[in-house]
């Protein structure tokens, strides 16, 4: 039975396998790659994901959701009608499509995935993301930093012997790895990143300036003229990686507005953006003591790297060549897949070795509230570090040790994994020895034993529950699984009912009728016609969609609307 990789994102998502000797991308029920990570929520509990719901985040914003890969592993949760979703329930959903899709295209049951996550996520989103593959029928056993996955697909298609640093900014999460590839082995020396910086943080700081400049306020605005903004805010990100200069009219409750960007303009209004962007580059090469003069090349990585604001300035504070990934959106899949190829012995990649390494350090708490690492960061995984320590006080006779994961000199501001309570002979201070010995290995289980006089202590830390008793997650999985995804053999239709929503909004006022006699005209075919009607109907409604969409772009971009396609079709 295949094992696939999936690259859970925060804008896009897409699933690969080993198959025919190669890395195959896993079509959708659109024939596409990409599937949006976007949930909208019916209140009868059925569910869209993807391309639909996207289509649905102007008309249901309080119901539809998206980007919340940013909170795995916290306590923050989006609200549907009565019930409340934390990230990883969200996650799931989208886990489930990619499952179903995968099955249909491999025609068996797919029970075990290897999914990518940022190499920059904790412990606490790393059990998250593989408790949403539970949640989801899915085994994680494996977990892939992103930039190690496109590490490895560069290094298996391209087979050069060369160090380099991947430069991964994505929807959400930016991630910088570097990596020395030689013979079968792809090893990473060293990673660094920032959770909540991506493409999305460049979306919001357009709209904002759009807001600025027609005396708006972003927060002032109601949930769907917030998402009409942020998609227009969008549309001028992505047109910037084409042209100079994208204009944008945008139609809002309120009237219409104007929204005009520049790269140079965008380069001035991210300055903050841009720089937090240069702290995990310097951070990688301080940590691994590396000069540009060792690194063959930079390779930029995630669907925000299209940006020429981001290339640019990436090249201006990086000493050697700078390329961007020929396929950035895929990258991360195929490396996935091939990682899942890995754990399943397939093929050429059978003898390939992919290391990885700790990205945070671990340790326990010590006297003043002090953090004690026992493993540093940037351990290459799987390795094995023992730590000594003595009693503090006289006759004490219980020592009660904190485990945490983080970089801060105080270990109560870093991240809380376990707490370990021993027992040991009362002795004046600094007589009793204590030896503690991490071994952590790379799927992320940490094994802990203490020993002190003569008796042994044993803990393997792996898939907490982050405070949900076992009760509550069996509570979770059956919700989940009462809700039903929408079906496949019905996306297409309800796809184009969905995009016609959304064009009503968009288009004047004045012209709205067209779009609703022809919504109804489909309609009707859907709930009357034969097969070969339905077909029929699908094709003239998406071919009259097509050129709305056209329409109503050019109105966007120009202010002038094709006057002649809207009253010969309504005319008919």
């Amino acid at each position: 039975m295949a094992i696939i990789g999936i690259d859970l994102g925060t804008t896009n998502s897409l699933a690969s396998v080993w198959k025919d000797g190669k890395v195959q991308l896993i079509p959708n029920s659109f024939g596409e790659y990409l599937t949006p990570s976007v949930v909208s929520i019916e209140e009868d509990g059925q569910v869209f994901v993807g391309k639909i719901a996207q289509e649905m985040l102007l008309g249901r914003p309080r119901q539809t959701f998206r980007e919340f890969k940013r909170n795995m592993g916290t306590d923050i949760t989006c609200q549907a009608w009565k019930h409340r979703y934390r990230a990883e329930e969200l996650s799931a959903l989208v886990l489930r499509r990619l499952k179903e899709d995968a099955e249909r295209f491999l025609g068996e049951p797919v029970t075990e995935a290897v999914v990518s996550v940022p190499a920059y996520f904790n412990d606490d989103k790393r059990c998250a993301t593989k408790r949403a593959g539970v949640l989801a029928g899915l085994t994680v056993e494996r977990m892939v930093n992103e930039p190690s996955a496109v590490a490895l697909k560069h290094h298996v298609l391209e087979k050069d012997m060369e160090r380099f640093l991947v430069f991964d900014l994505g929807g959400g999460t930016l991630d910088v790895s570097l990596v020395d590839a030689f013979e079968n082995i792809v090893e990473i020396q060293a990673v660094a990143g920032d959770n909540y910086l991506g493409g999305k943080d460049f979306t919001q700081v357009i709209a904002e300036d759009f807001c600025r400049e027609n005396g708006l306020s972003m927060a002032a605005l109601t949930p769907g003229d917030q998402a009409l903004a942020l998609r227009a805010a969008e549309q001028v990100k992505l047109g910037l990686s084409e042209k100079n200069f994208v204009s944008r009219r945008v139609l809002l409750e309120k009237g219409e507005y104007s929204l005009e960007m520049t790269n140079q303009r965008l380069i001035r209004l991210s300055g903050g953006l841009l720089q937090r962007m240069a702290k995990p580059i310097r951070r990688v090469m301080d940590d691994s003591g590396t000069s540009w003069e060792e690194i063959d090349r930079v390779i930029l990585v995630g669907g925000s790297s299209r940006m020429p604001v981001v290339a640019q300035y990436i090249k201006s504070i990086c000493g050697t060549e700078v390329t961007v990934d020929d396929s950035p959106d895929e990258s991360i899949a195929i490396g996935a897949g091939m990682a899942a190829a890995i754990k399943m012995r397939t093929g050429e990649l059978q003898d390939v070795i992919l290391s990885d390494i700790c990205p945070f350090s671990l340790g326990i708490q010590v006297t003043g509230d002090r953090f004690s690492p026992i493993i540093e960061r940037n351990e290459t995984l799987p390795c094995s570090r023992t730590g000594f320590y003595t009693t503090v006080n006289d006759y004490q006779d219980k020592i009660h040790f904190y485990i945490y994961q983080g970089e801060s000199l105080s270990a109560s501001e870093n991240l809380l994994l376990e707490t370990i309570r021993i027992e040991v002979l009362p002795r004046p201070a600094g007589e009793v020895r204590v030896a503690v010995t991490f071994m952590y290995d790379i799927n992320g289980i940490l094994d802990v034993k203490i020993s002190a006089d003569g008796e042994n202590w044993h803990r393997v830390i792996t898939n907490r529950n982050m405070g949900l008793t076992q009760e509550e997650l069996e509570d979770r999985l059956h919700t989940l699984r009462e809700m039903t995804l929408h079906p496949m053999e019905q996306e297409r239709n309800r796809l184009l009912v969905e995009t016609a929503g959304r064009l009503y909004r968009e288009c004047p006022v004045r012209y709205r009728g067209v779009i609703e006699r022809q919504l109804s005209r489909f309609e009707r075919e859907l709930k009357h016609g034969n097969d070969r009607e339905i077909r029929e109907a699908y094709v003239r409604f998406s071919l009259f969609l097509s050129l709305a969409e056209q329409a109503v772009n050019n109105r966007e971009e120009t202010g002038r609307f094709d006057e002649s396609f809207w009253v010969e079709d309504d005319t008919e």
